[in-house]
């Protein structure tokens, strides 16, 4: 039989390398498009707060934007979100 060959310290490297690069872009992937369904939620319901009698329907749709984007931002807004909802009740 053969004798089974140990990967070399480069090719190790290079995958951890590889490995690190693709979890930093994820995560940079998931908090982009966390902000992006974040931030116009929020200039939704704050546009509506503002005006004399609020629309409940686009107030629950400014919500449902500002958690979608929390959880897809990895909590990113969650303080924001957390107290405007709060503030609501």
């Amino acid at each position: 039989m053969a004798k089974a060959s140990r990967p070399a310290l480069g090719d190790i490297a290079y995958t951890s390398f590889g490995v690190g690069l693709g979890f930093m872009a994820s995560i940079i992937v998931y908090t982009f498009v966390g902000m992006l369904l974040f931030v116009p939620g929020f200039i939704l319901l704050k546009k509506e707060q503002k005006k004399q009698n609020p629309s409940d329907l686009v107030k629950i749709f400014a919500y449902v934007l500002m958690g979608m984007g929390m959880i897809i931002g990895l909590g990113l807004g969650a303080g924001v979100f957390f107290s405007e909802l709060g503030g609501e009740f």
